[in-house]
């Protein structure tokens, strides 16, 4: 059993596919573009809360301060002014991002009279969401705050998602994008909420082709507003600086009910900030518990505000002082779609079984594993050779990508370290797979992906929570062939097949390790 490095900030992955192609990984992917954001250790985050501990205890209190009556959007939801019912739909019609489309809805907007943090309140109750005009902000000086009060909220769902192309991939138009959601992405896999995650596909491009993927929150490793009303407030201040990634990003603030939880800036990043751009352009969308990808939120909003400002700390505390919300708000009554099994979040698997023959895990028999945070050793794969790992894969059942992961690099990493060039000089990935037919690192166009569950995705990830895997690797020169077969407890055999050509050169030395996310993996041998 190896060591489990424990993270405090994990690699981000993000949206499954929705279907599965026999083209390139652009047009296989009917999900968001994925990447993952960098990762620090627990160490980095102990210090990091002990300076913000230090800082809190010596700061003089901030006074509340008039807030600017000159914001570029304000939503009250005293009434359904601005807003428009919304629900996901199976068409996606023109988006080649999205799992889902976004269409107009006849479910009624529900307003709580009286509920809210000022007045009402809208009450979302799962199955619908809003959408509003979102203003450009030309410039990256701008402030977001509104109330929440989350019944629930699922990894990736959107309690406010908003930007430009956000349903496109990244070969079809520039995608920005600011989505206000919870993650794992805390110590050891902790669940953290709210995250204020986003991106920018066309910044950072000379350092990774899906540009910049900054994410910051209270660096508490806790869930706020989940049944109680919150007040986040997001500051970014114009300034922008290059951080530990080479990709550039916007000084930030980051609130909760009036106190600032975190500043990422350039000399405290933790590869924390906001992307630049994420405002500006045409074609601005904003949703309020919905997008194109994720469960619907339930629960409160109140007093969405966008400024063109940015707001001192003072002003942030007016802002929460002006709200007064009822500690227990009492959603409308509806009865339309009552007998509608309500969505929610899945019960956890029960722990994975142990092969004592295994030659290496990773991850806990709890399906726990952090993203990227450990790996198998690296297997040299010889031109002319052909590799076939077997391996048992436990996901824990929740998303597409919740499983183990095939990495071709140029280096043979250790079981002891984290892949990535923090540890091993000059290491470099020339393309990445997922068991989910999707993968990146590859020049565009390199990789092509067939699978025979077709679009039953639910069927596949049910059999990957308890699945023996057969990878066959075969390298001729420049290209790599890999055919998996998955075969699940109750005998439910599935195929895939993979294609990289041209990921590195014919005479370059490439190796494959396993590595895996929110899974438990057990390496059964590799000839």
């Amino acid at each position: 059993m190896k060591k489990k490095l424990s993270f405090a900030l994990a690699f981000a992955m993000v949206l499954s596919l929705a279907a599965c192609g026999n083209n390139s990984a652009a047009s296989t992917t009917t999900a968001a573009e994925t990447t993952a954001a960098a990762a620090e250790t627990t160490t980095t985050a102990a210090a990091a809360e002990e300076t913000t501990e230090a800082a809190e205890e010596t700061a003089a209190p901030v006074e509340a301060e008039p807030v600017p009556d000159s914001s570029l959007l304000h939503l009250d939801f005293e009434t359904t002014d601005g807003i428009t019912a919304v629900e996901q739909t199976e068409n996606v019609g023109a988006l080649t991002g999205a799992n889902l489309g976004i269409q107009d809805s006849a479910h009624p907007i529900l307003i709580a009279e009286g509920q809210g943090a000022v007045g009402n309140a809208l009450y979302l109750d799962g199955k619908y969401g809003v959408d509003f005009t979102m203003p450009e902000i030309a410039d990256d000086s701008y402030t977001i705050s509104f109330w929440y009060n989350a019944d629930r909220v699922s990894t990736y769902g959107p309690v406010v998602q908003m930007g430009r192309n956000i349903g496109m991939s990244n070969a079809d138009a520039t995608v920005t994008w600011l989505n206000i959601t919870k993650t794992t992405w805390g110590a050891n896999s902790a669940d953290i909420f709210p995250v204020a995650w986003n991106r920018n596909s066309s910044i950072g491009t000379e350092v990774s082709a899906d540009g910049v993927w900054p994410w910051i929150y209270a660096m508490d490793d806790m869930e706020h507003g989940k049944r109680e009303w919150c007040l986040i407030t997001i500051v970014s201040d114009g300034s922008r600086y290059v951080a530990d990634d080479g990709m550039e990003r916007v000084g930030t603030k980051f609130y909760l009910n009036g106190e600032l939880k975190w500043e990422a800036n350039a000399e405290n990043m933790y590869y924390q900030g906001l992307s630049p751009e994420i405002f500006k352009g045409e074609g601005l969308e904003g949703h309020i518990g919905i997008n194109y990808w994720d469960t619907v939120f339930k629960g409160f909003i109140d007093e969405l505000y966008v400024f063109d400002d940015v707001l001192t700390d003072g002003q942030v505390k007016g802002l929460f002082e002006m709200g007064n919300p009822p500690e227990k708000p009492e959603a409308p009554e509806y009865d339309g779609g009552a007998a509608e099994e309500e969505a929610a979040e899945p019960e956890p698997l029960p722990a994975a079984p142990v092969d004592a023959a295994a030659i290496d895990v990773l991850g806990t028999p709890e399906r726990v594993l952090g993203f990227w945070s450990d790996t198998t050793d690296g297997f040299e794969l010889k031109d002319g050779t052909t590799m076939t790992i077997t391996l048992n894969n436990y996901s824990d059942g929740v998303n597409n990508w919740d499983n183990f992961v095939t990495a071709f690099t140029n280096t043979a990493v250790t079981t002891d370290k984290v892949a990535s060039a923090d540890n091993y000089e000059g290491y470099a990935e020339y393309g990445v797979l997922r068991a989910d037919a999707y993968g990146w690192g590859y020049p565009d166009g390199a990789a092509t992906f067939g699978c025979s569950w077709g679009d039953d995705w639910a069927g596949w990830l049910k059999l990957m929570t308890n699945a023996n895997v057969v990878m066959n690797i075969m390298r001729d020169g420049a290209d790599a062939y890999i055919d998996y077969t998955f075969k699940g407890a109750d005998g439910t055999e599935m195929t895939e097949t993979a294609v990289l050509k041209g990921a590195w050169a014919a005479e370059d030395a490439v190796y494959v390790h396993i590595t895996g996310e929110a899974a438990y993996i057990e390496l059964l041998s590799v000839v």
